[in-house]
């Protein structure tokens, strides 16, 4: 019998998942919490009243989004996944500090079903009823 894995899918998905050909492994995450370094004085004084892009700030969004994916990508590498599935991303900054960023992926890894666990033998999903408000 295969253990149940946790998951953030949602049934469709789960469903379209497995009759892919996939089956999911664990649900794999990453995160990264980056300090975006303060511009000097004579930089914001040289851009004041023109319209320009804050370069440090945009290095540090695109390279806390790669750790936190590349953290996530490990999880799954660990877990002997061949890929993940449903990732999803969420960028925030914390009121504590003003130059504080985070981002956090999270997903689903999956592997190849096993050749004696073909998708036309896989049961159907059964309703489930909550008990909870």
């Amino acid at each position: 019998m295969m253990a149940v894995p946790s998951s953030d899918l949602s049934g469709q998905d789960f469903w379209s998942l497995l009759h892919s050909g996939y089956r999911p492994v664990e649900m794999v995450m990453g995160s990264c919490v980056y300090h975006v370094a303060h511009r000097g004085f004579l930089a914001g004084l040289n851009s004041a009243g023109r319209n320009v892009e804050l370069e440090n700030f945009t290095s540090a969004l695109y390279e806390a989004r790669e750790i936190a994916i590349e953290r996530m990508q490990f999880e799954a590498s660990a877990a002997k996944a061949e890929g993940v599935v449903g990732v999803d991303i969420h960028e925030g900054s914390h009121g504590w500090q003003t130059h504080v960023i985070e981002f956090f992926a999270i997903g689903t890894a999956v592997l190849p079903l096993e050749a004696e666990i073909a998708p036309e033998k896989i049961a159907d999903p059964i309703m489930v009823l909550s008990v909870n408000d």
